[in-house]
């Protein structure tokens, strides 16, 4: 029966998108994934209405693509996304083409999606929202990827033998912003998702080694905010950033700076599909693509 539920819902998700048709999707159920969690057993409240546990807090899933010409190493690549309000793992990868932009990106990594509050207007991370929780919902991906024969069997596991990214959307901002203090976290890339956990974000940001793309809109809600911490970081903690307009990016000023905000006059959900961004944007990886 396990067999056969597989195979319908991959054949599902191709026919809902129609994307990334060369590399390999698996999707899994995890007892480390944002939800349930208890902090929405009865729910969440908004303007008004009431989005119930069962329907939009019950769907523990997760998402792995292995793109086609993935070549496992010595370190394991691991690209987080978090979708923003109103969006679930189906919908936000066919609106965005996350998978064919994952794809072409070439990067060396899998892709992990793990589904948030679905069809919601939340940015709450639940378990995520924990340490220990990530850390072990990374070590789950990692045994999926070797009972799955994708990577070789580890002796044990660290989550210091990965390299890990996080990415997101929006509403994305807040359980990014608990995790990056709490795990090695290397990359972040956002998209129009600068509204709040900017102590989380100043300490991470500042760490040398550490690479960070924002790119922020006038009315998505993150422009104030996003030139406070721009400001924040230059005066105050003295790091060295690039801040931009969308106009002036390209592949030579994305393999050189580290530290990016990026200014697009695109719509709040344009940003990331808008020249491709997300695939340019993972083009140049703070990780070896090699094996």
């Amino acid at each position: 029966m396990k067999k056969y539920q597989r195979i319908f819902v991959v054949l599902f998700f191709f026919g809902g998108m129609a994307q990334a048709q060369n590399g390999k999707i698996l999707r899994f159920q995890s007892a480390y994934a944002m939800f349930p969690d208890s902090a929405r057993m009865n729910g969440h409240q908004y303007d008004g209405k009431n989005y119930n546990a069962d329907r939009h807090y019950a769907d523990s899933s997760v998402l792995l693509y292995i793109p086609a010409k993935f070549k496992p190493g010595k370190r394991i690549n691991l690209v987080f996304w978090f979708h923003g309000w109103g969006n679930n793992i189906d919908s936000a990868c066919s609106q965005f083409k996350l998978l064919a932009q994952f794809e072409s990106s070439g990067r060396n990594a899998v892709f992990v999606f793990p589904e948030g509050p679905k069809d919601a207007p939340d940015s709450y991370g639940g378990k995520l929202e924990k340490p220990q929780i990530f850390q072990q919902l990374v070590k789950e991906v990692c045994q999926k990827l070797v009972t799955e024969k994708i990577t070789k069997p580890l002796s044990a596991f660290s989550i210091g033998d990965c390299d890990i990214s996080l990415a997101g959307h929006s509403g994305a901002y807040r359980v990014i912003s608990r995790i990056i203090n709490q795990s090695p976290i290397q990359e972040v890339i956002l998209f129009d998702a600068m509204y709040g956990g900017n102590d989380a974000y100043l300490a991470w940001i500042a760490k040398p080694e550490h690479r960070f793309i924002h790119i922020y809109t006038k009315d998505g809600g993150t422009f104030d905010n996003s030139l406070w911490m721009i400001q924040k970081l230059k005066d105050s903690l003295q790091v060295p950033i690039a801040a931009v307009n969308e106009a002036d990016v390209n592949a030579s000023f994305l393999a050189s700076n580290k530290k990016i905000f990026i200014y697009s006059k695109q719509s709040h959900n344009e940003v990331i599909r808008y020249q491709n961004n997300w695939e340019r944007f993972l083009e140049f990886s703070p990780f070896d693509k090699g094996p």
